[in-house]
């Protein structure tokens, strides 16, 4: 059975309009390209005298985005528009990238994705890693790469491809400090407050920074669903409001000593405690009869502290062969720690408002730990007409998550014994993998094949679960570049890749929002498994077309389902079958006039998977489709502006058709005694058009949901830099840690 959903007509007609007012301009532009010499986009501006040359000043200013084979690269460094915003705000504008419910990301409409920093993992999943982003500054960040199809050098997990964060980093011998402030304001204040320092000389090099964030968050909801109550349908209207106050503080130091021209040792250290509360967090369930009279209502207030600590210490070492090849062996240890604490109150009122039961009270505490140890090589080696890599990786994991349910009973707390329990979790990944690239006429290639054993296992000590898991696989790879000529360039990749379901998903604990909606996890969960290929074409580096295709089993995402004695509803992550999906992707940047150039990105796509019903399966199936329009200005006194909008149509997600989004940003920044003090000015979802709507395709429920966030900001920053230029310590990483 099919279910195949379309665009409205609304969103077809605004993609005609766009299209047909944006064909003459690109024709003309590409031909203009196209009859001209190649150049770099750069603008040199000389000044001179009879006497001699003083001065060169060349200003260059890079295409928003790139390809680079196979990778989109959206180059974000100088958006003025990036004020006081995070690393988790700028993802929300990149197409294919997608944020949901409970701030999801999904890359190519799935989860599992891998987010490197810098070419290393972050070692984060879910809530965490949605934390780690929000308190990251937008503004140190320089690019952001989207990598669909990763070689074998790369971890295999991450069917949705790897989100790489690359910031901004300089290497000149010397010290240098720098110092940013900024605050920010929409329904709450926000501070962000950053300190970085470096020292580098012909030896050493030593680096580190401290980083005080409170990414605040407020959430007005409106979600329903019907559940059937004592053999009677009953409506339920659920109002939430989820006041959210956090204190982020990062810190990270590290050190290189080069002991002699071809070795090198590197040591260190980074952390982040995110002290985490969700206070006073209200849902107000009005339960409806089937002609929509009131019933009664159920009021539920729910307070939460989840502080997490995360710690990672690292050792490296790397031995130059030669000006093309090294020897690199790491060793790592990483612990985090989440230590929740909570209290669910809920209320009974009739249609009057009057109280009609006593009040529950419902206690939590989960306190929970991973543990990561890993080490692992990797050589470079280069051969007369090739380039050979090859590693080996060995990773052991230790997780435990105790959770306790306290309910009140004749004015004492007693444990909930059935909701109660302690789970373990232990994992052991052993890895290895081998390539060849080289050359041939104007083909650039490269292929490998990268083997990793699998053996884990998840229990509760009670009994209840025990799952385990022991596999091998094969991860292939494949790349190639074709240059046609200078103008015109092609390529293709395919790499099969993994998901292994996150810790805190297998984990088989609830979260509730009030007694008729909660998350639980799901200790079944098997990994999903992808094949995925890419292909992309570039015209003078500057026009950009790409297209990517994956296929998943046991596709991992979300599900909703019926407790049976509570008609209460449970989301959770499951296996969904075969998912599939289609992106197409094109990049055109324009140059209007001498103070103003405009990039427009746009791509559709297509998405299907069974959902799950009560007694079979429907195919869902979705064209969707987006566009970015960045227009950037040069103006008087020095000052430059940023006006950007971004829009994503109807879209699958997950057991869920969300709708569609549209997003407007503004920026000015300005730049003064000789670039040493840097201010800007952002205004983040000024038109106030942003939030998140959606319905469920599932016949478990008909539940909908209509979430609006606190995006509608305005944004100042200043930065100073003392010294000479800040140089940033090398940090090294591993895969595990992206599933905490």
């Amino acid at each position: 059975m099919m279910v195949t959903l379309t665009f409205t007509r609304s969103a077809w007609f605004l993609l005609l309009v766009l299209f047909f007012l944006t064909v003459p301009l690109f024709a003309q532009d590409i031909k203009k390209q196209i009859d001209s010499p190649a150049k770099e986009d750069s603008s040199t501006v000389m000044k001179d005298s009879a006497q001699q040359l003083k001065a060169v000043t060349v200003t260059a200013r890079k295409d928003a985005i790139e390809i680079d084979r196979g990778k989109l690269i959206y180059n974000v460094g100088n958006s003025p528009a990036s004020a006081g915003s995070s690393a988790l705000d700028l993802l929300r504008k990149l197409p294919g990238v997608s944020i949901g419910q409970d701030d999801q990301i999904m890359l190519k409409g799935a989860g599992g994705i891998n987010v490197m920093i810098n070419g290393k993992m972050t070692y984060l999943s879910g809530q965490q890693l949605v934390q780690l982003l929000r308190g990251m500054s937008g503004e140190s960040i320089a690019k952001i790469e989207l990598i669909s199809a990763p070689g074998a050098e790369f971890d295999a997990a991450g069917n949705a491809g790897i989100i790489n964060f690359v910031t901004k980093k300089n290497v000149f011998v010397g010290y240098s400090l720098d110092i940013l402030s900024g605050i920010s304001k929409g329904r709450s204040w926000m501070n962000n407050q950053n300190v970085s320092a470096s020292y580098r000389n012909s030896k050493v090099n030593v680096s580190g920074s401290f980083y005080y964030n409170t990414p605040h968050r407020f959430m007005q909801s409106r979600t329903s669903n019907t559940v059937l109550d004592q053999g009677q349908r009953i409506k339920l209207d659920r109002r939430l409001q989820t006041p959210t106050k956090i204190n982020f503080y990062t810190y990270k130091v590290n050190i290189d000593w080069q002991l002699s021209p071809k070795h090198q040792l590197t040591a260190g250290y980074n952390g982040y405690l995110d002290d985490y509360v969700k206070d006073n967090a209200i849902s107000r369930v009005s339960r409806l009869d089937a002609q929509s009279k009131l019933i009664g209502v159920v009021e539920s207030t729910n307070y939460l502290a989840e502080p997490y600590h995360y710690d990672a210490a690292n050792l490296g070492y790397q031995f130059l062969i030669d000006s093309a090849g090294k020897l690199t062996a790491d060793a790592h240890y990483i612990s985090y720690r989440n230590l929740s604490d909570g209290q669910l109150t809920t209320r009974y009122l009739d249609a009057q408002g009057k109280t009609v039961a006593p009040d529950e009270q419902l206690q939590v505490h989960q306190p929970g730990t991973v543990s990561i140890k890993s080490i692992k090589a990797d050589l470079d080696l280069p051969l007369p007409g090739f380039l050979v890599k090859a590693g080996l990786k060995y990773a052991q994991v230790h997780n435990q998550a105790n959770y306790r349910f306290d309910s009140l009973a004749a004015g004492a707390f007693i444990e909930a014994e059935s909701m109660s329990n302690r789970f373990r979790y232990t994992e052991e990944i052993a890895a290895a993998y081998a390539s060849v690239s080289g050359k041939l006429d104007r083909i650039q290639w490269e292929a490998g094949v990268r083997i990793e054993s699998t053996n884990a296992r998840g229990y509760t000590l009670e009994e209840e679960v025990d799952q385990s898991w022991k596999y091998t696989r094969l991860f292939p790879s494949l790349s190639a570049e074709y240059e046609i000529n200078k103008n015109n360039r092609v390529n293709f990749s395919a790499s099969r890749r993994i998901s292994r379901p996150a810790y805190s998903t297998l984990n088989p604990v609830r979260w509730y929002y009030d007694q008729y909606f909660y998350y639980s996890g799901n200790p079944y969960l098997r990994p999903e498994m992808a094949w995925t290929y890419s292909a992309g074409y570039t015209l003078k580096d500057r026009y950009v077309l790409s297209v990517s295709y994956s296929t998943r089993s046991n596709y991992l995402s979300r599900r909703l389902a019926i407790e049976e004695n509570t008609g209460a509803i449970i989301s959770q992550s499951a296996n969904l079958g075969s998912m599939r999906r289609f992106d197409l992707t094109a990049s055109v940047p324009l140059h209007l006039l001498a103070f103003w150039d405009l990039q427009l990105t746009a791509g559709t796509s297509y998405t299907s998977y069974p959902i799950p019903l009560l007694e079979s399966e429907e195919i869902a199936a979705l064209w969707a489709a987006s566009a970015m329009l960045n227009q950037h200005f040069k103006l008087p006194a020095g000052f430059n502006a940023e006006l950007s909008a971004t829009w994503t149509s109807r879209e699958l997600w997950g057991i869920y058709q969300k709708e569609s989004i549209f997003l407007t940003d503004f920026g000015l920044k300005r730049s003064l005694m000789k670039g040493k003090l840097d201010v800007r000015v952002a205004f983040t979802d000024f038109l106030g058009t942003n939030r998140y709507r959606g319905r469920s395709l599932t016949d478990y429920t008909d539940y909908r949901y209509d979430d609006l966030p606190d995006t509608r900001r305005v944004s100042l920053s200043v930065k100073y830099h003392f010294g000479g230029q800040l140089q940033s310590g090398r940090s090294r990483r591993i895969e595990e840690q992206d599933r905490l």
